[in-house]
């Protein structure tokens, strides 16, 4: 951890600190200095590589990453990483809120495992803030109040790659309240560096270049490991065929999450959330680094919180595909270890259905023997479809 944090010192790591210069230390100076940081831009980061737009990021991260661009730049990112690794610690023990010494110690190796293997490395050493997103994903699943949920909704919605699936996923489970929130508080805290923009550029601008800047980052091609990654590597040239295979998909997750029954549609269901990521990262463009939400938030969740056999196989998938997401065959394996937890996680969710209503059953035992029969016949007509 020490050398991914002092990974400045050394100028042979591949792409060290790179994103962060880019999307958060110049994207703020840039911005400062009248420039439009979501157009195509000629201009480098001394000492780093030549400069790129930054419209795949939502402008309110910008807010909150401010302190650290006002830093000076190698003590900034040191900052950064630092924070980063806080971060997925945090979010990792929110999640799984360990109460016997057994938890804690699970939770602490899980947060390992993140931070060292499960896109952790690639997280910290170009300093993406996937740290910060797992921190929110988590505040928003075990927040208390609407408004506590919404701020981690802003957190874990600082790309729009991950933002709109989620946003999608909380409108089938009953987190409109949480949803509004958390728009309202990502439109206030845009609301300054959205205003400087327009104030450099012009609205007109300002919104044709972040749209195509947008656009243009979800359109490419290399470093992914969503669905249509998936059909590239096996062959499949049509990049429309592969936009269309990735909305058929969130469109099938999405009908499930609202057909599921109220008492399971809620996010803070460990095989739902576990769903919802899956859904996540295969339905639009993500990196190897994202695969850090899969091993923050999916194993820990699993092996801490629902620890069941039905969850076993997703157990096992996400692990293996945080792990195998450092090799050169992740295009392949990665997607279809995140197709195998989403297909688990909605097995399990189907069957956790069926005890459900065989546990109701029993709790009205004292009812008429019809009514009890009736009850039992449901449950098990769930549990054996």
């Amino acid at each position: 951890m020490y050398q991914e944090m002092a990974s400045f010192r050394h100028p042979t790591v591949i792409l060290g600190g790179q994103d962060f210069f880019n999307n958060t230390w110049r994207a703020w100076r840039a911005l400062l200095s009248g420039v439009n940081i979501y157009a195509p831009t000629n201009a480098a980061i001394p000492g780093i590589e030549p400069a790129w737009p930054v419209g795949q990021h939502v402008p309110a991260s910008l807010l909150w990453q401010v302190p650290f661009a006002a830093l000076p730049a190698q003590l900034a990112l040191f900052a950064f990483t630092l924070a980063s690794i806080l971060a997925i610690w945090a979010g990792v023990f929110v999640l799984t809120s360990p109460t016997q010494p057994w938890a804690v110690l699970g939770s602490a190796t899980c947060g390992a495992f993140a931070i060292l293997i499960g896109g952790g490395p690639e997280t910290l050493l170009l300093g993406q803030p996937t740290g910060f997103m797992l921190l929110g994903l988590a505040i928003l699943v075990r927040a208390r109040g609407p408004w506590q949920a919404g701020l981690g909704f802003m957190f874990a919605a600082t790309t729009l790659q991950s933002g709109v699936p989620l946003a999608l996923a909380l409108l089938v489970l009953n987190g409109w309240p949480v949803l509004w929130r958390g728009i309202v508080l990502i439109l206030a805290c845009s609301a300054l560096p959205v205003g400087l923009e327009i104030a450099n550029s012009g609205l007109l601008d300002f919104a044709t270049s972040f749209v195509s800047g947008a656009v243009d980052h979800l359109g490419q091609q290399s470093n992914r490991i969503d669905l249509g990654a998936l059909l590239r590597t096996l062959g499949i040239a049509s990049v429309a065929l592969r936009v269309v295979a990735g909305l058929a998909l969130v469109a099938i997750c999405i009908a499930y999450l609202a057909r599921l029954p109220q008492h399971a549609r809620r996010i803070q269901n460990p095989r739902v959330l576990c769903l919802v990521i899956s859904m996540t990262l295969l339905c639009t463009y993500h990196q190897y680094y994202d695969v850090l939400l899969v091993a923050g938030a999916v194993v820990p969740m699993i092996a801490i919180v629902d620890r069941s056999w039905s969850m076993l196989p997703s157990f096992g998938l996400a692990a293996i595909g945080s792990t195998l997401a450092l090799y050169y065959f992740r295009d392949v394996a990665t997607p279809l270890c995140l197709l195998g937890v989403a297909v688990g996680g909605a097995i399990a969710v189907k069957n956790a259905d069926g005890w459900h209503l065989l546990a109701l059953a029993a709790r009205h035992a004292s009812s008429s023997p019809a009514a009890v029969r009736t009850a039992v016949r449901n449950a098990t007509g769930r549990l054996n479809g």
